[in-house]
């Protein structure tokens, strides 16, 4: 078969034709699913092992990393856990560019290239301040935060998911403060800047400098955020990622 690959230019080289930059593609794709091939065998006659990627939206690191890594530690110590703690939006890119084997994090904003597997459902609740009026209540409307002022977790697609929520009670609560930090934003509210909204809690009732304050569950309809894995192609999963997959459907959320 004659099928120029190459087209030579007089004192400047050579460069790949259509055909050539076509078969190059496929050639790579050959040695890639070569690759992937020689692991799965060698996984197949091992237990799991070796080292993996995993990012985790950084939200949910604290209630999820220790639990993760303890037990992986005791059922699967050939495992090599390297834990990246990160936004929703570098958790999607990372699991769809194959920078991690495996993700967790919140099923918001997420690409449909990208394959989640549902592993719970955390509610929203509010935070108020120890001494605030509403503390004594075990569940409130969010009409009740009327007047309020909001200490905003400001991530991207959470920001989006609190503001909806706010927007289908009729509600535009004034923003104090903003952070990035789920702690902060407690210890802000038992500082009683505000009020906020959050999906995880912790175990305790008392910010880091030991001010309190109070979680009320929500009576409106609100949709809960959905704890997921993500994972780029579910048919080429490693067993150290399977291992890993099957270790988080065991790890217990507050309030989940």
């Amino acid at each position: 078969m004659n099928l120029q690959l190459l087209v030579r230019h007089h004192a400047k080289g050579v460069s790949l034709t259509d055909a050539g930059e076509r078969l190059l593609i496929q050639a790579r794709n050959l040695i890639e699913d070569a690759q992937s091939l020689e692991q799965v065998a060698h996984d197949l006659g091992t237990a799991p092992n070796g080292p993996i990627s995993i990012g985790i939206f950084s939200v949910i690191a604290p209630y999820f990393v220790p639990e993760l890594v303890s037990r992986l530690a005791k059922d699967h110590p050939e495992i090599d856990a390297r834990i990246s703690e990160v936004d929703l939006v570098e958790l999607n890119e990372g699991v769809l560019s194959g920078k991690f084997e495996i993700g967790f994090g919140y099923d918001f904003g997420h690409s449909s290239q990208v394959t989640i597997e549902h592993l719970v459902d955390v509610p929203a609740h509010v935070v108020v301040s120890a001494n605030h009026r509403l503390a004594k209540l075990a569940k409130i409307s969010l009409r009740q935060l009327a007047g309020e002022k909001l200490v905003l977790l400001d991530l991207p697609h959470s920001r989006d998911y609190f503001a909806q929520a706010l927007s289908k009670a009729g509600l535009d609560l004034e923003i104090a403060y903003r952070s990035t930090s789920a702690e902060l934003v407690r210890a802000m509210v038992a500082r009683e800047v505000g009020v906020a909204l959050l999906n995880l809690r912790p175990a305790h009732n008392q910010s880091l400098e030991g001010k309190k304050f109070a979680i009320l569950e929500i009576s409106d309809p609100i949709p809960p955020a959905r704890l997921v894995a993500l994972v780029n192609d579910p048919e080429k999963l490693t067993r150290r990622a399977s291992a890993v997959f099957e270790t988080s459907k065991l790890i217990q959320i507050i309030g989940a």
